[in-house]
């Protein structure tokens, strides 16, 4: 049995875990919060369905 193929990931959703992370490492909350809430829009339209709301 094998495990079930995981999605390509996508680079616009890569971008901004990658802004997010540098965000938080400069300790800019409100830029590491647009980028969340950037990723979670580009994921609702771009990706209905999937879960990985991260």
């Amino acid at each position: 049995m094998t495990a079930p193929e995981e999605p390509e990931p996508c680079r616009t959703c890569q971008e901004f875990d990658l802004e997010e992370a540098v965000a938080r490492s400069e300790r800019d909350g409100s830029r590491e919060a647009d980028a969340r809430v950037l990723r979670r829009r580009h994921q609702a339209a771009e990706h209905p369905g999937r879960l990985d709301i991260g």
